[in-house]
């Protein structure tokens, strides 16, 4: 068992947590609407290019969370 500052760790946290509201956003993408033979269609479309970042942002923040408090 490790011991840490409340300041370290919340620092972490908020690092995970706002990384995180980044892929939720890049996940959620934007509303439109598309013109198809039954009318105006509501889609969503997703930045896949979005998704590959923000998913390498959470994880790089995975990984410093564990390499700074997976010590012990």
């Amino acid at each position: 068992m490790g011991y840490h500052t409340r300041k370290e760790v919340e620092r972490l946290v908020g690092r995970l947590v706002e990384r995180h509201d980044v892929l939720v956003k890049a996940m959620n993408g934007r509303e439109e609407e598309r013109l198809t033979e039954n009318g105006l269609q509501p889609r969503i479309t997703v930045n896949a290019e979005d998704i590959r970042f923000a998913v390498e942002d959470v994880a790089t923040a995975l990984k410093e969370i564990r390499s700074r408090l997976g010590k012990g």
